[in-house]
């Protein structure tokens, strides 16, 4: 008898065990828009979208409330945001409402904004991005265009040489933190210093404890700070710590590139900064 216990105890241990798996990879459910487009459900209405154009990089979708929508940062390209743009109008209705925030002048940060803006979609940027898009996108990308040599990378080169980027339609001074309603729900947006550029700002959630922090965050696979000549490397560190003495409830934090993470992701990148001096 006892045997029979302690065997069905085991049983019942791993059914709960398979059962919680079974809902975590329920949660994580990846939508495949195109070889190089994924939407990926990290929680319940918080889904990352990753766009390899080459290199992977990350925007953050939210349903904040009924059918209010938060966008942080989009797509590589505006062909890749009506991608996104029309699986948002198939998974929340045609009437659904999107808030867009970039995050800085990179085509990764605000690239899709061409569409966007066709759309009266709100654009949320600061001042300082919009600056730069003026003085410094031109060298940013003829430098992505060089790193894209060879046949395999002709798609991309002429995408990239042709690619106009808009600027946001609702501007703020950078050093002025926001705070946007999306819906009923307050949203901070916050510039803790220069960075990996010197107008990559943070989004963070309050209700979600959620911090989008951009390529200012490395990812926990990420060793090497990668391009800096459109950020300061000195005042990198500096920022970091403002971004820790600002916020201290980060359950979850999503960086330009990469699985997202938590708090600790804001060590592990100042770990390498640090190093890289």
């Amino acid at each position: 008898m006892r045997k029979i216990i302690k065997y069905f105890c085991i049983f019942a241990v791993l059914l709960i065990i398979l059962h919680s798996c079974s809902k975590k990879d329920a949660k994580l459910a990846i939508v495949q828009l195109n070889a190089e487009l994924e939407i990926t459900e990290i929680e319940n209405n918080i889904f990352l979208v990753t766009h390899s154009f080459p290199w992977p990089g990350n925007s953050l979708i939210v349903l904040m409330d009924k059918k209010n929508i938060l966008w942080i940062d989009t797509p590589y390209t505006p062909e890749a945001t009506i991608s996104v743009l029309n699986w948002i109008e198939k998974k929340f209705g045609e009437q659904s409402s999107i808030t867009e925030i970039n995050t800085g002048f990179h085509i990764d940060n605000l690239g899709g904004n061409q569409e966007l803006a066709i759309r009266n979609i709100p654009i949320y940027g600061s001042d300082l991005t919009c600056e730069l898009l003026e003085t410094r996108s031109k060298t940013t990308m003829s430098n992505m265009i060089g790193w894209l040599n060879g046949e395999k990378n002709k798609k991309y080169r002429d995408v990239y040489s042709n690619l106009s980027l808009y600027k946001p339609s609702i501007t703020f001074n950078i050093n002025e933190e926001q705070k946007v309603l999306v819906g009923s729900n307050e949203v901070i947006i916050y510039y803790p210093g220069p960075t990996h550029t010197y107008d990559n700002l943070v989004v963070y959630i309050p209700s979600q404890e959620i911090l989008f922090g951009g390529c200012m965050i490395l990812s926990a696979n990420t060793e090497k700070v990668g391009f800096i000549e459109d950020g300061n490397l000195d005042e990198w560190s500096k920022s970091l710590t403002n971004l820790q003495e600002r916020f201290d409830n980060i359950r979850i934090i999503v960086p330009g590139h990469g699985n997202p993470g938590d708090s600790t992701l804001i060590a592990h990148t100042k770990g390498i900064v640090d190093a890289s001096k």
